[in-house]
């Protein structure tokens, strides 16, 4: 069984000069589209409160290992992103993660029953094919049908069940996630 792996949540805050928001909201775009294109991202929230000297730039960045999340924070990418904020920025940026906050961390998409049932009917038929040919060698024509029928149900059941159906839904949350993101970039 695999471990467990915990997402890890990255909280940012950046203050700057009331002048400088429409270059933090160009920024920001470009880092909405950057991150979503490394290995592990979960999701990003930007918020930024005008007050009336300065403003505030909190960000929330989610990434699902801590080792995805040190790859990010080490990115050539990242780098220049933070020397682009650090010249705006009057005063150094408060960095803090937190790596067990599963229930605050869940991820904007999610997976629908419809979609659920055209990922089950495709293993089902994927495998119930491949099967076939090793079940014909271990069960001859000569010998009876229901085992070879049992066994066959049992090993898909159990397949899906265990391996396909958790890593497909993991992979499709993780697919909308990421153009969810991409859209919200878009959009915006």
């Amino acid at each position: 069984m695999a471990p467990i792996t915990r997402p890890i949540l990255s909280v940012i805050v950046r203050r700057f000069r009331k002048d400088f928001a429409d270059g933090i909201e160009d920024a920001i775009k470009s880092i909405q589209l950057a991150v979503t294109e490394q290995p592990g991202f979960v999701g990003l929230q930007n918020s930024i409160s005008l007050k009336q000297n300065d403003c505030e730039l909190v960000t929330v960045i989610t990434f699902d290992t801590q080792e995805n999340y040190d790859k990010w924070i080490n990115s050539p990418v990242r780098q220049a992103f933070v020397e682009e904020l650090d010249q705006l920025s009057y005063d150094n940026a408060t960095n803090t993660h937190f790596g067990d906050l599963t229930l605050l961390a869940q991820p904007s998409a999610s997976v629908r029953k419809g979609e659920i049932v055209v990922v089950l009917i495709f293993w089902i038929l994927l495998l119930s094919h491949f099967l076939h040919y090793p079940l014909d060698y271990l069960f001859p024509d000569s010998q009876g049908k229901f085992w070879r029928s049992a066994l066959q149900t049992s090993v898909v059941v159990t397949l899906i069940s265990y391996v396909l159906l958790p890593f497909s839904s993991a992979l499709l949350i993780r697919l909308k996630a990421r153009f969810v993101t991409k859209d919200q970039g878009n959009r915006e």
